[in-house]
């Protein structure tokens, strides 16, 4: 007997509410005026809009409505009290609708700039967790591979670090093979390969969404299926359903069996056919799911399913810069694939968000020059900073990204780097900064394209 799945996306109830009045602003704008006006009609049939009072009532009502949803509703809230005014009163009331209108202006420049700060900050906070947990899974997979080196060498026929390389190398063979026509499905398939080798999984599956597919919920309808040598197949709604692969789902986190002691054990007392489901997240969606079937006793533990898990988050990672770089490769020529990767996705963030970030480029025509300057930027980068040289027409540039930061962090960069290198013919190079809306600019500059 399958358990069904119910996955669904939990929210708060405050998530609920908000979300339904975002989504109907207009209604309930035209809602909350409606009742005003009705309210000022039975206290006072000649002054509907209620403007006689002591207390401005208007004000407060499209201080709530603007600063709440800001300039469109308030314009709207404006309307609607225009056409009152308008018909319900002997003469129109010009200085209560102008007092009213620049208010209205006021309170819709807070809300803008409010929900600016409020969007930037989220977008900063989102970057900067998505890096560092980028970052914390590199540093656990060293880790791990100088744990396993250290303990397993001799019986281990692939350490994590060699895991990794198998994983580039073949990417990029089936990257650069022309006549495969789901390269995507290449990449699932080369990777359950390497677990049969590596790891003694015998039997396994992957279920893995469209790198294309935005949404974040995983389902029938936006993923597909690749199986290691030995599986058999499945229709995809029954491998959702299953026990354990909708639990890993749900809670994003691997799921297997397990005794009483909480190690992994290969007698399943659970209503699943599987043994293990470790799901993989990126920017906090599972974009797919590993499912082992079949592994032998010895080798179904903790460590190695760890090592299982720190691999396939890393795959997931080069899985999708290959696919950002093959739709979004504005500066080809770089040769440096992670500095591309991180340009795009700065990039996006830019043109979606406004978010800005600023690139400093240093050029020189001195191959010496430019590798020791080279070698003085990458020992002052921080964590979030990255650093490439590329040369090109007998000239070096080393580009220096600095994600969500200003010219003026770019300078003061530059500033700190002059005064950390010792030989002043090393100060000597030429140099410009570029944000996110000057990617022309920056091509131009690389190639030393001065035309129009």
């Amino acid at each position: 007997m399958k358990v069904k799945s119910n996955r669904i996306e939990e929210r708060s109830t405050l998530d609920t509410v908000l979300k339904i009045v975002h989504d109907y602003a207009y209604l309930e704008t035209i809602i909350i005026v409606t009742l005003y006006l009705t309210l000022g009609y039975l206290i006072d049939s000649k002054d509907i809009c209620m403007l006689n009072g002591e207390i401005s009532y208007i004000i407060i009502l499209l201080a709530i409505i603007t600063l709440f949803h800001g300039f469109e509703n308030g314009v709207l809230s404006m309307a609607i009290i225009s056409f009152a005014m308008w018909f319900s009163y002997p003469s129109f009331e010009y200085t209560e609708f102008l007092v009213a209108l620049m208010m209205t202006m006021i309170f819709s420049e807070f809300h803008y700039y409010w929900t600016k700060k409020i969007k930037e900050a989220e977008i900063n906070s989102t970057y900067r967790g998505t890096k560092l947990d980028e970052l914390s899974k590199a540093f656990y997979t060293l880790k791990i591979s100088h744990d396993q080196l250290e303990k397993n060498y001799v019986i281990k026929p692939m350490s994590i670090r060699h895991s990794i390389e198998y994983i580039i190398e073949k990417n990029r063979t089936i990257n650069e093979a022309e006549k495969l026509s789901d390269k995507n499905r290449e990449y699932y398939l080369s990777f359950l390969g390497l677990l049969e080798k590596s790891f003694n999984v015998q039997n396994a599956l992957i279920l893995y969404k469209h790198a294309d597919d935005k949404e974040k919920l995983i389902d029938e309808k936006n993923t597909y299926l690749a199986y290691s040598s030995k599986s058999s197949k499945y229709i995809i709604e029954d491998v959702l359903s299953d026990y354990l692969v909708d639990k890993a789902i749900n809670r994003q986190t691997p799921i297997y069996i397990s005794d009483k002691s909480g190690e992994p054990t290969v007698n399943s007392n659970y209503n699943s056919e599987f043994i293990g489901a470790i799901p993989a997240l990126l920017e906090e969606r599972v974009v797919c799911v590993l499912i082992i079937k079949k592994m032998p006793f010895m080798s179904f533990n903790r460590e190695n399913l760890t090592s299982i898990s720190i691999l396939l988050e890393y795959f997931s990672i080069e899985i999708r810069k290959k696919h950002v770089l093959r739709s979004s490769n504005e500066i080809s020529i770089v040769k440096d694939e992670g500095f591309r990767f991180e340009y795009a996705r700065l990039r996006h963030l830019y043109k979606n968000f406004n978010t800005g970030s600023i690139n400093l480029v240093i050029r020189v025509n001195n191959e010496l020059q430019a590798t020791r300057v080279y070698e003085k930027v990458a020992k002052m980068l921080r964590s979030l900073d990255m650093v490439t040289m590329l040369q090109n027409n007998e000239m070096y540039y080393i580009i220096l990204m600095f994600p969500l930061h200003d010219k003026a962090a770019a300078l003061g960069y530059l500033n700190r780097l002059l005064n950390f290198l010792n030989e002043e013919k090393d100060k000597k190079f030429d140099f410009m900064t570029f944000d996110m809306s000057q990617t022309k600019l920056l091509n131009k500059y690389l190639r030393e394209d001065y035309g129009k």
